[in-house]
């Protein structure tokens, strides 16, 4: 298969003190510093969002962390310069903690011929520079250790290769046959053996083991998303008789031993997450048995007893006609049943929330401890400090950033903003130069998606443009009232 053109340089190393790369910050970029405007009511209460969490030996500054995503972007397992930009600018943007994304634990558990990899000892030293730099900036890295399963042999998702142009023939599932392809153009898995089974089992914990020789602090087991384990988990992939597969216990065998073997090789002083889907989201579209939220309560209470510390909850990917009804927060019921189900484990919540507003209120009423972002902060670099803002915090900017004044609540130069306000089903896009050249087309796209668009009164440019969506919007809103009144 032709592959994307894209260019590895052999890095140079540089006689420069380290210290030139690696400029200590005396606080973490995040980190609560008091409030904007001490006169609003309960101004000396810091928000669960901006208070830190100690999870073992870990700290981190406040509760937002980065959620794994998958860039495509590495060489043979190893990570790039790519990856130090991308993970390295989320601490200096004030997240506690960066899992870098799904990293595979042997070749073929990768998605596509560019998934990072940590299956050999070679891999170390990229991954340690990127935590130095991390470290650096106050905050925390942490990995997420994973196998792709049935969902390997992909090509990268930019690389305009016919899907059916795949680089991997050996696709491994708990079951195999064409019944269970991830869709008709994937590759047909086969049958892991029980032996292949211990194998990858082994895989994890020596996985683990590069992890802390990395310096991270923690590691996540990717239990989620129609990746190998979660192919375990769910009925409609395990359809096994032997010791893995059948009953709830038999099905959660692998998930457990993985744990077991990570905890056994991962420094005990530091913390294990575990992502998992809650459910397959496909009661809707499939008749019979499928993984769901009850069965997630179960092995949440096995895996924390094993030694799992963070339970962070997503949904869905095991199926491709699975049913999701995307909107904010739409995933936190699940983890809020977690939180509620398993006392003493640590609770991550994921899945569109959109702000500080949104974040504080789903930890100030304990639906989860810890807010994981991922695509949020691809959109808005600035998460935490706009975060920040709406909860009338003073959050701390690194050191290369400090001229970045507080004012009003907003920082002088954080030039451009988006803001969500997914209750009313509204958003406002405007900058602080007064120029809208990033927002229309944003503003055609969300509009395509029903949202309401509002525009703030410093927007100069374009705004006969954004008028006019708008008002398409409110025609089309009250054509359909209208017909609602004849129904009526």
């Amino acid at each position: 298969m032709t592959l994307p053109n894209i260019t590895y340089e052999k890095e140079q190393h540089v006689g420069y003190p380290q210290e030139r790369f690696f400029v200590n910050q005396p606080t973490a970029p995040g980190a609560y510093l008091g409030p904007i405007d001490a006169s609003k009511p309960d101004a000396d209460k810091i928000p669960v969002l901006f208070q830190p969490l100690t999870i073992k030996d870990m700290t981190i500054a406040n509760r937002v962390i980065v959620a794994p995503m998958c860039m495509y972007s590495a060489k043979d397992g190893f990570m790039t310069t790519f990856h130090v930009v991308h993970l390295g600018s989320f601490a200096i943007h004030g997240a506690g903690l960066v899992i870098a994304e799904a990293s595979a634990v042997e070749p073929r558990g990768r998605i596509s011929p560019q998934d990072v990899g940590i299956w050999s000892d070679d891999h170390i030293h990229k991954i340690k520079e990127i935590a130095d730099f991390i470290h650096a900036q106050g905050s925390k890295m942490g990995i997420q250790l994973a196998h792709a399963g049935r969902k390997a042999s992909m090509p990268p998702p930019y690389s305009q290769v016919p899907e059916s142009d795949f680089w991997l023939d050996d696709v491994v599932a708990p079951s195999g046959g064409e019944p269970f392809k991830w869709s008709e153009a994937f590759v047909t898995p086969r049958e892991l053996s029980v032996e292949e089974i211990q194998r990858i089992v082994k895989a994890f914990g020596t996985a683990s083991v590069r992890a802390s020789k990395a310096g991270l602090d923690t590691v996540e087991i990717h239990g989620a998303h129609g990746y190998l384990i979660h192919n375990f988990l769910s009925p409609i992939t395990n359809q096994r008789t032997d010791q893995y597969g059948g009953s709830l216990e038999n099905r959660a065998r692998f998930l457990l031993e993985i744990v077991k073997e990570v905890r056994e090789n991962f420094p005990k002083e530091k913390p294990i997450f575990l992502r998992v889907s809650a459910s397959d989201l496909v009661e809707e579209v499939i008749d019979g048995p499928s993984w769901d939220i009850e069965q997630t309560v179960q092995i949440a209470k096995w895996v924390k007893e094993a030694g799992v510390d963070v339970f962070h909850v997503s949904s869905g990917g095991n199926v491709a006609q699975q049913s999701i009804k995307a909107f904010p927060g739409y995933q936190v019921p699940f983890a809020e049943r977690i939180k509620k189900e398993v006392p003493g484990l640590i609770v991550a919540a994921v899945g569109i929330i959109t702000g500080g507003k949104m974040a504080e209120e789903v930890l100030e009423q304990e639906k989860a401890d810890l807010i994981a972002v991922a695509r949020g902060f691809l959109r808005d670099p600035h998460f935490v400090l706009n975060a920040a803002n709406e909860l009338n915090v003073k959050a701390k900017f690194s050191q290369q950033q400090s001229n970045l004044k507080w004012r009003g609540g907003l920082a002088k130069r954080l030039d451009y903003q988006v803001r969500f306000s997914w209750k009313k089903h509204s958003v406002a896009i405007w900058d602080n130069r007064s120029t809208f050249h990033t927002g229309v087309p944003n503003l055609k796209l969300y509009f395509r998606r029903g949202l309401r668009v509002t525009v703030s009164d410093e927007i100069q440019a374009f705004e006969a443009t954004a008028k006019a969506i708008i008002a398409k919007q409110e025609a089309a809103e009250k054509t359909k009232e209208d017909a609602a009144l004849q129904l009526a």
